[in-house]
């Protein structure tokens, strides 16, 4: 029984290896946000540094709906709403974003060690990373899953579940936790996509201390949270986006301060930057950070292109003006 056992799990490993490959991918510069900001302008308060338009022949390449990066933003992590999980380098001239390579895919696995795509739990919205440990969150099942990470930056082993409390399960089936960071407490704040209080404003949890507790966010001209990152400060960032179809697509990003956020407390902040399909933008659900060589704090939007041909995966990056 114990060499069959040994056998079993020298399988595992092995077949855990074989599902991690390389993926090839493309990229096209953006040199200009819209027609008035290059490269090195101002666009609300934030300073346009680049992007890219990022294309791959793979049929698993896109669906990036959650985003983290390196301390210094040479290494990225994201993950797709197939239950993939990629990692990556980002390659710059200076600083500006020029592509992406090293870039490799392989199965996130489910709390059953399992690959997550095509099964239950595997519409995956959200990632949060703090050293050698990973969140992540799954939409329409409402789950917030525990990973620890190995060397190469890939979950060991099966999720863990992390409890969060009953009033979070009535979200919406589709509208659930898109928005998701780690506070300097060590707490996990999470933000519905578009689940209401009875205000209307969007509701939120705060997860994994000794209590947990339900605060909210002010809802304003229909924009719903998609992403949420601390900066190194320790406030906010919360990535929002507004579509009303068929033509209709803007995103925002907001700044939070984290000392608001307490049981109760209804947040708000200033718009850092507002766009619209006169700027080059998509379907906007993904937000890293960093610090840049030059000590510039850098945020970059990853845009899920829902694998279709009418929607593209860009990598835009700005920096925030201490």
């Amino acid at each position: 029984m114990r060499l069959l056992a040994v056998a079993a799990l020298i399988l595992a490993i092995g077949g855990a290896a074989q599902a991690q490959s390389a993926v090839e991918v493309t990229a096209t510069p953006i040199p200009e946000f819209d027609f008035r900001t290059k490269v090195g302008g101002a666009f609300g308060s934030l300073v346009y540094l680049g992007g890219v338009q990022l294309k791959s022949s793979d049929p698993d390449f896109g669906g990036l709906s959650g985003l983290r990066l390196s301390a210094d933003g040479s290494r990225f992590t994201a993950i797709s709403d197939r239950g993939n999980w990629f990692t990556g380098a980002i390659d710059y001239e200076g600083s500006r974003p020029t592509g992406v390579s090293n870039v490799e895919i392989a199965p996130t696995p489910g709390r059953d060690g399992k690959p997550l795509p095509d099964r239950r739990g595997f519409d995956t919205e959200a990632l949060e990373i703090e050293g050698r440990t990973a969140w992540v969150t799954a939409e329409r099942v409402h789950w917030l899953t525990r990973y620890e990470l190995g060397p190469d930056g890939r979950p060991e082993g099966a999720g863990k579940a992390v409890a969060l409390p009953p009033a979070s399960a009535k979200a919406p089936s589709n509208s659930g936790y898109e928005a998701m960071a780690r506070l300097a407490s060590g707490e996990i704040a999470l933000i519905g996509e578009k689940f209401l209080d009875d205000d209307g404003d969007n509701r939120g949890f705060v997860v994994g201390g000794k209590k947990p507790f339900e605060f909210s966010v002010v809802r304003s001209l229909d924009f719903s949270p998609t992403d949420l990152v601390r900066l190194p400060g320790g406030d906010l960032v919360l990535l929002e986006r507004r579509y009303k179809p068929p033509f209709s697509l803007s995103i925002r990003l907001r700044r939070l301060s984290a000392k608001d956020i307490e049981p109760g407390a209804t947040l708000d902040g200033p718009v850092l930057m507002e766009a619209s399909l006169v700027q080059r933008i998509d379907n906007f659900e993904a937000l890293g950070v960093h610090r840049s060589p030059d000590g510039r704090t850098v945020l970059t939007l990853v845009s899920d292109d829902n694998f279709s041909p009418l929607q593209k995966t860009l990598l835009l990056q700005f920096a925030l003006p201490d």
